[in-house]
């Protein structure tokens, strides 16, 4: 267990506004700061921050909490690890529980093993790995700052290494850095004979191994598999290196090779990032979108990475960022335009990528033969798709006057078939919400208020310890809540709203209390001590009429039974109640 003031510590000097501003974009308005939500999609700012109560709720996902629940959920780690890393940024050191050694937990020893592999693979960077990365133009200092390595001939070379220096075999395999030989007696190394390039995630750990043959061998690119620290298809190669740039400029050009990356790159293209030449991810979409607001996509310019780009635009659109589509020019990828025409080559591609839509509209013309009457009507119907999830009208008609010459028709003619698309998406009244919505409980409001002030209060929790029970409670939500809060004893410490926070087992109560904190619907001219005796009349009032209501139907049924003893009392008690 950490210590609970060097939790306290953390959390008095860890200033939620600057922390979340690592990854993502913030904008002040008002007392608070809002930014897009790095947890679900969306185009407008839901993801508030306040400085003031050091909490963030985003109103769209309902996620929500203090700095450490924002980096559980941001880093996806445990709440020791959430501690142990805003520590380490304050300088504040997290002491380890009794016992434990450098390697306390099953992570830590990957990592210590994939940096024990990773200075491996670059101290045994020599021929015929140099003799390639030469040819390739490559630096001594880009090849440093990739930590670009070489796994030399031999079946067990980086294993024996790691066996030396204490790792145990079965660590080395999960690890993904050894393969168990057929006979189940010992092991070989997966990486053979290859360029290793390091895969760093964006806290600067090294987390898994892309291998590329120098020869014939087969496959061309090797790479590490999921492991416990690695998990295909939520790293982004080179933002470790890259995000600082990429914020500053708040736009990513993403690739898709190795090579792609590090050539323009070391070419001074600073704010850019690979793939790793698998299919773009949804988690990969939401990283990115942690450090920009904008995308430009260069993929190789044949038929397989325009398809890779059209699926990954729209992945990266439905994230809320601002795609555009480079058309390259002297070369089929970045590395290869950059070493045939030079750098200003690529950055003039970059520079007059088209705007997603366009792109979408220029690759449609292309699979359609537009000298034919079916075939630009085909076209007319896949534009008109496009054009008809457009809600801003002066765009939308901006691109029917694009598209309609190109297509050889009238621009009336794709306006109508975009009307006749809409107008068929459209709901019929059974599926429209409710104008008219439920009016507001008293009691669940009661609750929420009385719950909102004695988590943030001292004084309004002991003044609400004196007048209710948990019981009283009925939302499952608050019921939650207060099963906590009216049993810790606090005593003078600070309120309890982090505490609640950081200890209530219940994750749906979690997101429910810090929207509750972070809203503003309690009166703002009234004392505290008025708000609380109007809400504990409201709630007492309920629990009488509960009573009364549980009197009266054990009256009627003690009646039908006969029992005229058991009604005399039941009515004393209940005339008891109603005085």
């Amino acid at each position: 267990m950490i210590p609970a003031q060097i939790i306290e510590e953390i959390r008095s000097k860890a200033e939620i506004v600057k922390i979340v501003s690592e990854y993502v974009p913030l904008r002040k308005r008002g007392k608070n700061y809002l930014g897009l939500c790095p947890f679900h999609p969306e185009k407008d700012p839901s993801f508030t921050v306040s400085p003031d109560k050091q909490l963030f709720h985003c109103f769209g996902c309902n996620e929500g909490g203090n700095v450490f629940a924002f980096i559980m959920k941001i880093e996806n780690v445990g709440f020791a690890e959430a501690v142990e890393e805003l520590g380490a940024k304050l300088g504040i050191a997290v002491p380890k529980p009794a016992g434990a050694g450098p390697t306390r937990t099953e992570k830590d020893k990957h990592y210590q093993v994939m940096q024990l592999a990773a200075s491996f693979f670059r101290n045994n960077l020599s021929e015929p790995a140099q003799a390639y990365l030469d040819r390739r133009a490559i630096t001594e200092k880009t090849k440093e700052l990739f930590r670009l390595g070489f796994a030399p001939a031999g079946w067990d070379n980086l294993f024996n290494h790691l066996i030396a220096r204490g790792v145990p075999p079965v660590l080395i395999e999960r690890c993904g850095l050894a393969l168990p030989r057929e006979n189940k007696n010992g092991y070989y190394d997966r990486f053979r004979s290859r360029l290793i390039f390091p895969i760093v995630d964006q806290r600067d750990r090294v987390v898994a191994f892309g291998g590329r043959s120098l020869g014939d061998e087969e496959p061309k690119y090797l790479n590490s598999p999921d492991t416990l620290i690695y998990h295909k298809g939520e790293t982004v190669f080179g933002l470790n290196l890259c995000k600082d740039h990429i914020k500053k400029s708040k736009t990513a050009v993403l690739v898709e090779g190795y090579f792609d990356l590090i050539t323009p790159f070391q070419n001074g293209i600073l704010n850019i990032v690979a793939s790793l030449g698998t299919a773009l991810t949804v988690a990969q979409c939401k990283l990115l979108s942690r450090y920009c607001e904008n995308i430009v996509l260069a993929f190789d310019a044949d038929s397989a990475g325009w398809i890779a780009a059209e699926k990954s635009a729209d992945l990266l659109h439905n994230q809320g960022l601002t795609v555009k589509v480079a058309r390259l020019k002297g070369g089929k990828d970045p590395d290869e335009v950059i070493r045939n025409q030079g750098s200003e080559a690529f950055k003039q591609c970059l520079n007059t990528a088209l705007p997603l839509i366009e792109f979408k509209i220029s690759r449609i013309l292309s699979r359609h033969n537009l000298q034919e009457i079916e075939s630009r009507a085909r076209a007319l119907r896949e534009v008109a798709a496009v054009l008809s999830q457009e809600k801003d009208p002066f765009i939308q008609q901006e691109y029917v006057k694009l598209a309609a010459p190109l297509m050889k028709c009238d621009a009336d003619a794709l306006l109508a078939e975009i009307k006749r698309q809409q107008n068929s998406r459209q709901q019929w009244p059974g599926n429209l919400r409710r104008v008219t919505e439920k009016p507001s409980d008293k009691i669940a409001e009661a609750e929420k208020n009385l719950i909102a002030l004695a988590a943030q209060n001292n004084e309004a929790l002991k003044l609400l310890k004196e007048e209710l029970v948990a019981e009283d409670f009925k939302l499952r939500e608050t019921r939650a809540i207060a099963d906590l809060l009216l049993a810790a004893d606090f005593g003078s410490e600070a309120a309890p709203a982090h505490f609640l926070l950081e200890n209530l087992p219940d994750e749906e109560a979690k997101k429910f209390l810090s929207g509750l904190l972070m809203s503003e619907h309690l009166s703002q001219g009234e004392k505290m001590e008025t708000i609380i005796a109007d809400c504990v009349k409201v709630i007492k009032g309920e629990r009488l009429r509960a009573k009364i209501d549980d009197l009266k139907l054990e009256i009627k049924e003690a009646e039908k039974a006969g029992e005229t003893g058991r009604v005399a009392e039941l009515l004393s008690a209940l005339k008891g109640e109603i005085s």
